[in-house]
This record gives structure tokens, C-alpha cells and sequence, in this order.
């Protein structure tokens, strides 16, 4: 009876299942404390769901505990199951990709330089045994940030006017070292030939960029484009109509002369008028 109560006890106590993520260890089932009958398991205290800048660099942390000999550790492309790697050997003919590997330790690490959008997704890191294949599933979410400019997509103006465009950068794990503004594909953030052009940018969160052209003629007229590197851009058309600076001198006396004609038919038939209310 003592033996039946003594289990009872213990199959009612709570157990940690092997992997939680609150504690991805029991008491007795810490890395140093693993039988050597379990077979090859991963380190669930790594992150899983990695998140990089489009440009930036993307690290994929897979540690493999429990291996018995030289067993070799493979990373491979869900989307394709393309093998990227065995051990530390790349199959992929790209050179973004590599494997870290800490020394003494079954610490593999997926390295993608420069990582772009299209390489989004999940990558697995799998273990092959003679009791059969393991694997620990990584998902990369990669950001691109992304320029706009403030307002429509067209800025009408006058010639003489001052012309102020912002662009806002966002979507972005860290600022653009810098930001660079076009007019019709030409880059003008350090034309020493315009000094009527200043460009400041004020990094952060969200990088604002102002451009300012004071005095603006016909010729400031076009595409202006906001880009910054790895970032999708975005461009504005500008207008700029004569205004009555430009006014020709030719316009300018047709006017006068319209004027005058007007005033003088004016004054004529005033005196005409009076001069029948008199005359009667």
C-alpha cells in the first residue's frame, strides 16, 4: 500500500514537457544532465523567429546537443528544400551564404550577408541519425524600408517661389547613413552649381529628409526622386508656371495698352453723358 500511494504521488505531480518555451529545460533534463539514450536535440532557447533590414545581416542560431561522433548538422530552403550546407560546406553558389561553427561546441550558424526580400522564409536545421532526421524550423522576416514624399504626386508652383519637399523614411530596423535627392535622374544633394539648393536629413526612427530650391525658375521644373540604400524610393513631379516675374515686356505693354483704351472709352462717355443732361 505504501509503494501504491508513493506512485500515485508521483504521477500527479506536474511535469515540464522537454522544449517549452518558458523553460525549454526540466530540472533533469538540463544539457549536462542528458542520458546518453536520448539522441540528438536542439537548444530551444535560441530565437526561431528572426527578423533583419533588407542590406543588413541575418543570423540563424542552431545548437545541436547530444551528438554522438561526426554527425553532420545540414541547413536547408523550405521554400525549395534546396540544401544550403552540410557541415561546413555550402552547396549554394551564392556567396551571402556561410556557416559559423564556435569552436568545441555544435553551435551551427546560418550567416546571409546583405540579405534581400527574396529570402524570406523558413530555413531548417536537420540532424541525420541511423534512428532517422531532426529538425529545428528558423522563419526570416526580412524588413525593406521604404521612402515617401509628403503630399500628392505632383507640385505646382511659380517661377520666384521657394520649393520645400520632405521625404519620410520608415519600415527600417536602423536610419540610412544617408539620404540622396534626384532631379530628373541627376543627383543634386552636392551640386555646388545650384546654391540655391540645401538638403537636411534628421535620422531616426523614421528619417526625414527636407530639400529646399529657393527662387525657383522653369528649369527646376521635372522628377524629383528621394532614395536612400536598400530602400524603395519615391519621386514627385514639379511644376513651375512663368508667374508675373517672368511676364514679358510685350505682355506687359499689351496690358498697359488695354488698360488705357479702357479708361479713356470710359471718361469719353461720361462727357457725353453730361453733355446732354446740360444741353437740355
Amino acid at each position: 500500500m505504501k509503494v501504491l500511494c508513493s506512485l500515485i504521488l508521483f504521477l500527479c505531480q506536474p511535469k515540464r514537457l522537454l522544449g517549452n518555451n518558458s523553460d525549454p529545460w526540466s530540472e533533469d533534463f538540463r544539457p549536462s544532465n542528458i542520458p546518453s539514450h536520448v539522441g540528438p536535440i536542439f537548444d530551444n532557447s535560441y530565437v526561431t523567429n528572426v527578423t533583419a533590414q533588407q542590406g543588413g545581416n541575418a543570423h540563424l542560431q542552431c545548437k545541436v546537443l547530444n551528438i554522438k561522433g561526426d554527425v553532420p548538422v545540414s541547413w536547408i530552403r523550405r521554400k525549395d528544400w534546396h540544401i544550403i550546407s552540410t557541415g561546413l560546406f555550402i552547396y549554394l553558389n551564392d556567396a551571402r551564404f556561410g556557416i559559423q561553427r564556435r569552436q568545441g561546441t555544435q553551435d551551427w550558424t546560418l550567416l546571409i550577408k546583405s540579405v534581400q526580400k527574396r529570402d524570406e522564409g523558413t530555413y531548417v536545421c536537420q540532424v541525420s541519425t541511423k534512428e532517422g532526421v531532426v529538425s529545428h524550423y528558423f522563419n526570416l522576416h526580412v524588413l525593406v524600408p521604404t521612402a515617401f514624399i509628403l503630399g500628392s504626386d505632383e507640385y505646382h508652383t511659380q517661377a520666384g517661389n521657394v520649393i520645400s519637399l520632405v521625404c519620410i523614411i520608415e519600415n527600417s530596423l536602423e536610419p540610412p547613413q544617408f539620404v540622396i535627392w534626384y532631379h530628373n535622374g541627376k543627383l543634386i544633394n552636392y551640386d555646388t552649381s545650384r546654391s540655391k539648393i540645401s538638403v537636411t536629413t534628421d535620422p531616426g526612427q523614421k528619417t526625414h529628409s527636407r530639400l529646399i530650391i529657393s527662387d525657383v525658375t522653369k528649369e527646376d521644373s521635372g522628377n524629383y526622386t528621394c532614395s536612400a540604400p536598400n530602400t524603395e524610393s519615391s519621386s514627385i513631379d514639379v511644376f513651375v508656371s512663368p508667374g508675373d516675374k517672368t511676364m514679358s515686356l510685350s505682355d506687359l505693354n499689351s496690358g498697359q495698352i488695354q488698360g488705357s483704351s479702357q479708361s479713356l472709352h470710359i471718361i469719353i462717355n461720361i462727357i457725353l453723358l453730361t453733355t446732354r443732361i446740360f444741353g437740355r
